[in-house]
């Protein structure tokens, strides 16, 4: 017999084997028991979390002949060819390889005709965001009106690009990333039955990894399982080009030290061994970012912020380099100079060895124009920060959904010279919270996120053009927008509300803090109250 893919064998045969969307399946399993299931449903969200597993149960669930409450009988005729996955009255449709007008009006043709063997013909539409504009056209009427025996389940990880006529004919549901307790739970049970050797951290790093992707975490596990009988975590920072956390600890150590010899040796061996030095930036950046959100910092604030920043320019300038060793160099480079200078800020020019005599008459205008960047800088992380607290604080559902439905309007921008190179930040993100003024938006990579912080002003502007209304935005990862959420549900259910900052007091309050570390104190104590933690309102 041809080997399974385990996603494949521990695919969830019933409700209660799913992991996670625990709303989304209490919600079907009350539908089912008070016998009201919708004629179409719309799944949206990123891959792996569960949507096609939940559509292939439903489409089980409503055919079984000896139901008991919301679980199958097993041994009927359409459980068991469901079962052998051979069932003709349950059709998957990929729309990324069947998205054209004709495909769509053979289904249109064929709704009226009954059952061959269950009770329901039951059609599961798969990135379903990729019909054309006619195909959709055609799908509405029979969307809107299919016969008694006939249910759609739509799915989609782009809800963004399905027409509003669409969506307000299904029943939707938006599905999260697994948290990483659920794919650690997940990924024993598989280790367990399938006795497999595999180290506890191995789990929880996978978990890490897959950013909420159950279907990924096994996969991965499937894929280390198949390099060795013994899985630790040398073979899975080897297979999947990440670098050690207690290498990169030693090589940020060195890097405070100013051991830049150090350094370099250590990266020239990284390179040498097959390691993917971009991944370990961003590996740098997160591992920098978690000291902060976790409060374990092991190094002064000042020196986080100057590594962090141009370990930030570098993630972002890094696409145009042809030698990416070499520019992470020049990086260290700067940062030992600045950490000698001991200045907080600096540019290009900075980096410059000089032995001028004269460069002390320069000093007290050094200072000036510092405090001035600090200024500047200080005040767009509170504003950023403001932006978040306000989205949250005014939050509606119903901006939300009319954002939602003017966002194909970015389209029309993709062409114009004005916006083409900045259109795509807002086509490759997600919209999360909508506010009376303010408006956070997600995206899965961070050179998405890091670009549209340097163009904000300009994307603020085309968010107007599109919307009829002006609105601050907060580009964050989608990673920080799951810690975010959770955190802002947490505060809900302990009585914590949050309350709208104006600008202008927030500022005020900012120029008259005498204190010299209340940029830095103020930057911290929000990202400890929003840290990288972000919540969606429904």
């Amino acid at each position: 017999m041809s080997y399974l893919a385990l996603y494949r064998k521990y695919r969830p045969n019933s409700f209660d084997e799913v992991y996670g969307q625990k709303y989304i399946v209490d919600i079907i399993k009350n539908s089912i028991l008070n016998n009201r299931i919708s004629h179409a449903y719309l799944f949206s969200g990123p891959r792996g979390t569960g949507k096609t597993t939940l559509a292939k149960l439903i489409a089980k669930v409503v055919n079984c002949s000896n139901l008991d409450g919301y679980t199958c009988c097993e041994s009927c005729n359409s459980c068991k060819l469901i079962n052998n996955r051979s069932n003709p009255d349950i059709l998957e449709i990929d729309a990324a390889s069947n998205n054209g007008v004709d495909e769509i009006r053979i289904i249109r043709d064929n709704v009226a005709l009954m059952p061959s063997v269950s009770k329901y013909r039951v059609y599961i539409i798969d990135e379903v965001h990729m019909l054309s504009i006619s195909a959709f056209n055609a799908l509405l009427k029979t969307l809107e009106e299919p016969p008694a025996h006939v249910i759609f389940i739509l799915a989609t990880t782009e809800l963004h690009k399905v027409p509003e006529t669409i969506v307000s004919r299904c029943q939707c549901f938006e599905f999260e990333r697994i948290s990483d307790n659920d794919v650690v739970k997940c990924l024993s049970n598989i280790v367990d039955k399938e006795n497999l050797s595999v180290d506890s951290d191995v789990l929880d790093l996978i978990a890490k990894h897959s950013h909420g992707g159950l279907r990924d975490s096994i996969n991965l596990l499937d894929k280390l399982c198949s390099c060795s009988s013994r899985v630790d975590s040398k073979l899975f920072y080897d297979v999947v080009g990440l670098v050690d956390e207690q290498i990169i600890v030693d090589i940020v150590n060195h890097i405070i030290d100013n051991d830049v010899k150090y350094v370099f040796d250590n990266l020239e061996k990284l390179e040498k061994n097959g390691k993917n030095l971009e991944i370990f930036i961003a590996q740098v950046m997160d591992f920098l970012k978690n000291c902060v959100i976790n409060n374990s910092l092991f190094i002064s604030k000042e020196n986080l912020v100057v590594i962090l920043e141009e370990f930030n320019n570098l993630s972002y300038n890094i696409r145009f380099s042809s030698n990416v060793l070499l520019s992470l160099e020049i990086t260290i480079l700067k940062i030992s100079n600045k950490l000698k200078n001991g200045n907080s800020s600096f540019n290009d020019s900075d980096f410059v060895i000089s032995n001028n005599k004269d460069s002390d008459n320069n000093s007290d205008s050094n200072i000036v124009n510092n405090s001035e960047e600090i200024l500047v800088e200080s005040e767009h992380m509170v504003n950023f920060d403001r932006v978040i607290n306000n989205a949250f604080a005014l939050a509606d559902k119903n901006l939300k959904k009319d954002i939602l439905s003017k966002w194909n309007g970015f389209y029309d921008y993709v062409h114009n010279k004005e916006f083409a190179s900045i259109v795509s930040y807002f086509l490759d993100s997600n919209i999360q919270v909508v506010g009376e003024k303010d408006v956070i938006i997600s995206a899965e990579y961070s050179s998405v996120v890091n670009n549209a912080a340097k163009n904000i002003a300009k994307l603020e502007l085309l968010f107007n053009l599109v919307m009829g209304k002006f609105y601050n935005i907060a580009f964050i990862l989608d990673d920080e927008w799951i810690k975010l959420r959770d955190k802002y549900i947490s505060d809900m259910n302990r009585g914590i509300k949050y309350e709208y900052i104006d600008s202008d007091i927030q500022k005020s309050a900012i120029i008259d803090n005498d204190d010299d570390n209340s940029f830095s104190d103020i930057s911290l104590s929000a990202r400890d109250i929003f840290g990288s933690d972000i919540v969606e309102i429904k």
